[in-house]
């Protein structure tokens, strides 16, 4: 069993190869210049259900923790969550940034964000905790709607 770690692409990406064999398995490191960018894939993404939606007939946004995670993980390295039992500390170490990441936010009470020129807010609440994948409903807050949280 041999193992190699090296740099390689424009995000400096930490990669250990493991050759157990004539097996060659590569999992992705988690750097916290990687981290860094889970926030921004989060109001991106919340950003884009509001434009995509036309009919204001929902008026929140249901995200789960490990949902975020998993699209962030398949959007940087390609890699489905079907995939997760090859990929076990990659999934973990995301999912466990994510879960602090909707605490955060969570206990912050509001998001903010800006695109195109344009400013964003969202008010936080928790829909749901279910075995560790935490559950936040977003509220796009507009000129007319006003988010009260409650204690």
């Amino acid at each position: 069993m041999y193992s190699y770690t090296f740099l390689k692409g424009p995000y400096r990406l930490k990669t250990t190869i493991i050759l157990v064999g004539s097996i060659l398995l590569s999992e992705p490191k988690v750097t916290p210049s990687i981290q860094a960018a889970i926030p921004d894939m989060l109001k991106s993404q919340l950003v884009e259900s509001v434009l995509v939606k036309h009919e204001r007939k929902k008026k929140s946004i249901l995200l789960s923790s490990n949902s975020l995670a998993n699209k962030f993980i398949f959007e940087r390295w390609g890699i489905r969550s079907s995939q997760r039992r090859k990929y076990r500390n990659l999934f973990s170490d995301v999912r466990k940034r994510c879960r602090n990441l909707f605490r955060f936010f969570l206990q912050k009470g509001q998001i903010s964000t800006e695109k195109n020129g344009v400013a964003y807010a969202f008010g936080v609440f928790q829909f749901d905790d279910v075995r560790g994948n935490l559950i936040l409903g977003f509220t796009h807050l507009g000129d007319d709607n006003v988010f009260v949280k409650t204690p």
